[in-house]
Order: structure tokens, then sequence, then C-alpha cells
């Protein structure tokens, strides 16, 4: 069983949906969750393909807002449910069983704000980073100074992107761990 490790819930452990869910390891996320320590406190969060909710619950663990949950599968939004309650984050938690890319051309319709901080660690064998970075891009569904997580398996292209700067990749054993930073582009004043 995973557990958080950092913040208020260090040390207690989380319930898996599945066996075929695979949630991140602990030296990944500890390393992403230490690395992001003064940019969480007070961020709203977004757990995209949410699993358990391992990186949303961790991320509220360590002082952020909010979370919402994504996930097209009900067993999922449960467990992360479950989960939440389980650590008493459940007031900050949102929950929405919904196709992924699907929640991002209608977010403003379901939830109305943006995310400071975007996690997104799908199944391997369906990882898209590189749709997972346009769709957020396009979707406007980041903070000006937001940043998304990417976890993905390390055969999957590298994504690239004119909306976000690669700000750390580190690479343990299957899986590559990314932070990028949102740089939104600047539209021209054509009425000047």
């Amino acid at each position: 069983m995973p557990r958080i490790v950092g913040g208020s819930a260090k040390g207690r452990r989380i319930k898996s949906p599945s066996k075929r869910v695979r949630p991140a390891t602990a030296r990944a996320r500890k390393a992403l969750f230490d690395y992001l320590s003064d940019f969480i406190p007070g961020s709203t969060i977004l757990d995209l393909f949410c699993g358990s909710g391992g990186l949303g619950l961790e991320a509220l663990s360590r002082g952020g807002k909010s979370a919402c949950f994504v996930d097209s599968a009900a067993k999922s939004i449960n467990t992360a449910k479950q989960n939440a309650v389980l650590l008493g984050l459940r007031d900050q938690s949102t929950f929405i069983c919904k196709d992924v890319f699907r929640f991002l051309r209608n977010y403003n319709d379901i939830v109305g704000h943006k995310f400071d901080l975007i996690c997104a660690a799908p199944p391997y064998r369906i990882a898209q980073p590189q749709r997972i970075l346009d769709t957020i891009a396009e979707a406007e569904v980041i903070d000006i100074s937001g940043v998304v997580c990417l976890e993905y398996d390390r055969h999957t292209p590298m994504p690239k992107s004119n909306h976000f700067k690669l700000d750390r990749r580190k690479v343990y054993g299957e899986t590559v761990v990314e932070v990028w930073d949102y740089e939104p582009c600047i539209k021209e004043d054509t009425n000047s």
C-alpha cells in the first residue's frame, strides 16, 4: 500500500483502486514534492488520472489549499474519496468522474477557477504527455504562474511545448517525472 511521504499526513497509508493502478513510487513522489515544497502551500491542485489520489493528497498534506481529482474510472474516484476521508482532507477535495480530456475542454463550466499545480500521471499504456500539455494550454485551466507535473514511462517520447518550459526532469527506473512551468504566449494587441 502506498503512503503519504510528507506534511500533515506523513506516513499514513492510502488505498489503491486496483492492482493495475500504478501509484507513483514513494521515492519519486518525495523528490517531486520536496522540490515543489515552497510552491505548494496555499496552492490549488488538479490531479488528473488521479487513481488513488496520491499526488493530490500529497500536495494537500503539504499545505495545498484545495484539490480537484479527475479520473474516468468510478472505482478510482471512489478510492480517492475514501483516501481523502481517511486522511481528514475531504473538505478540501472535489471529485469528478469524467474523461480527463473532456473535463479539460469543459472545466470552466464544471469548476470555474484555474489551478496553480496540475499533476498528471496517466496509465503508462495510454500516456500522452504531449497531448496533456497541449490540452492544458488550450483549455487555459492553469494559472499564470502555474506548474504542471507529468509522470510517464521513460520509453514515451518527451513532449515539446510553446506554452511550458521544462524546469526539471528526473528518471526513476522506468518512470520519468517532469516539472513544467507555464509560460503563456502573450497575445499582441491588434487595436494599437
